[in-house]
């Protein structure tokens, strides 16, 4: 018997990959497709709604006629600290406004708030329990511009009386002052 030897070209002998792996599937059916694009629109829906909240907190509001928001603000003013209060004299209050919010808020008005006008510990110790101190006007506008989280301290000239009859044990005391404020942010 005689051997043959048959060499075979490299294109004969190629191996049909096609035939093998069979036709090419879908990688979602239809309800995967519907499940992942509700998803998606869940998705876009929650992070615009997060977007339209942090908008809103962050932003300086404004109503429909394009006024800003006002709020009340509860302080505490002092005597101004160089001048000293007297019996029937008028003084200088100072105010300190706290901006805790994350936007800068202009003071526009202030006013007498509830409560009693305080003489500082030493003083009430000494006898100035009713120190008859008062703001003397109803209100004051102003215009006071306070950075998002800082802390401003402003002045109003003449906005504290000291009426005549005051106890002596007042003279020189430090008094704290109940306000109230109006803001816009």
């Amino acid at each position: 018997m005689s051997e043959r030897h048959i060499e075979l070209e490299a294109s004969d002998h190629e191996e049909p990959t096609w035939e093998v792996r069979g036709p090419r599937k879908k990688r979602f059916d239809r309800r995967s497709r519907v499940i992942l694009a509700a998803a998606a629109i869940l998705a876009l829906m929650a992070n615009a709604g997060a977007a339209w909240a942090y908008w809103r907190i962050a932003r300086p509001e404004s109503t429909a006629n394009g006024a800003t928001t006002e709020f009340e603000l509860v302080l505490r003013a002092r005597n101004d600290l160089n001048q000293t209060l007297r019996p029937g004299d008028t003084g200088n209050m100072t105010v300190t406004v706290a901006n805790e919010y994350g936007v800068p808020i202009r003071v526009t008005q202030i006013r007498p708030g509830a409560g009693n006008v305080v003489a500082d510990p030493e003083h009430r110790d000494a006898g100035c329990l009713n120190p008859r101190v008062a703001v003397n006007r109803k209100d004051f506008p102003v215009s006071w511009e306070v950075a998002k989280n800082t802390v401003g301290v402003f002045n109003l000239d003449d906005a504290l009386t000291m009426r005549p009859g005051s106890p002596k044990a007042c003279l020189g005391a430090t008094f704290t002052v109940p306000i109230r404020a109006r803001a816009v942010r």
